[in-house]
C-alpha cells in the first residue's frame, strides 16, 4: 500500500523517481509503468498527474535542472568572478553530461522536452554571460560582448564534454586544460589563472548525488550539456 501524500508531495516524488530512471536507463526507455513501479503506486495514479510519458519526462528534466541552476547561481554570485568562471566551465560529473546528451537526442521526438531543453540552454548562456560581465567589471578580464563570449564558451564546453565523456578521446585534465586556455585567451586572463583558482566543482550534483540516494537522478544514462 502506497503512503498517502498530499498532491504536491506526490508530484515531487513522481518527478524524482522519473529522473532516477532516466539517469539509469535513458529517456527513451522510461515508461509510465516503470515510474509507477519505482514510486510504488498503481499506473493510473501516474496518469492522474501526468497524462503522457512525454509530459512526465519533460517536467522531470525541467524540475531537476531548475534545482541545479538555483544552486549554481548562488555559487556564481557568492564567489569572485574568476572562481565563478572556473567553476562554471570545469568538467562536471560523467552522469550529469550523459543525461544532458540523452536529453538532446530525445528532444527531437518530444516537443515538450525540446522546449524545456532550449529554455535551460539559453538560461545557462545567460548565467555565464553574467559571470563574464562581473569579470569585466572587476577588471580581472575583458569582454566587448559577454553574450557572444558566453555562447562560444558554452559551445566549446559542450563539444569537449562529448569528446571526454561520450567518446573518451581526451581525459578530464585535458578537457579542463583546453577549456581553461580558450577562456583565458578569449577574456584576456593570464594563462594558468583558472587552473589555480581551485573551482568548487559543485555543478552537476543533481545527478551525481542521487547515486547516494539523496538527489534527483542516479547512475549513467544512455547517451543519445549544456549546462
Amino acid at each position: 500500500m502506497a503512503t498517502r501524500l498530499d498532491p504536491a508531495e506526490r508530484r515531487e516524488q513522481i518527478l524524482d523517481a522519473t529522473m532516477r530512471l532516466v539517469a539509469r536507463d535513458g529517456f527513451a526507455r522510461v515508461t509510465l509503468r516503470d515510474v509507477a513501479a519505482e514510486v510504488g503506486v498503481v499506473h493510473g495514479l501516474i496518469r492522474h498527474y501526468f497524462p503522457t510519458r512525454e509530459q512526465l519526462v519533460a517536467e522531470a528534466f525541467d524540475a531537476a535542472v531548475l534545482a541545479e541552476l538555483a544552486g549554481d547561481e548562488d555559487v556564481a554570485e557568492r564567489v569572485e568572478p574568476v572562481e565563478a568562471l572556473a567553476d562554471w566551465i570545469t568538467t562536471t560529473p560523467r552522469d550529469h553530461y550523459f543525461v544532458w546528451m540523452d536529453a538532446w537526442s530525445e528532444a527531437q521526438r518530444n516537443p515538450e522536452l525540446l522546449a524545456s531543453l532550449t529554455h535551460h540552454h539559453q538560461d545557462c548562456e545567460r548565467r555565464l554571460t553574467r559571470i563574464i560581465e562581473r569579470l569585466t567589471e572587476s577588471g580581472r578580464g575583458a569582454s566587448n560582448d559577454p553574450a557572444a563570449d558566453a555562447k562560444m564558451l558554452t559551445a566549446l564546453v559542450d563539444g569537449i564534454a562529448v569528446q571526454h565523456h561520450a567518446i573518451g578521446l581526451i581525459d578530464r585534465a585535458q578537457a579542463d586544460r583546453v577549456v581553461y586556455s580558450a577562456a583565458e585567451d578569449r577574456l584576456g586572463i593570464e594563462r594558468g589563472t583558472l587552473a589555480r583558482s581551485r573551482p568548487t566543482a559543485t555543478r552537476g550534483q543533481w545527478v551525481a548525488g542521487a547515486a547516494a540516494g539523496d538527489a534527483i537522478a542516479g547512475s549513467r544514462a544512455t547517451s543519445g550539456t549544456a549546462g
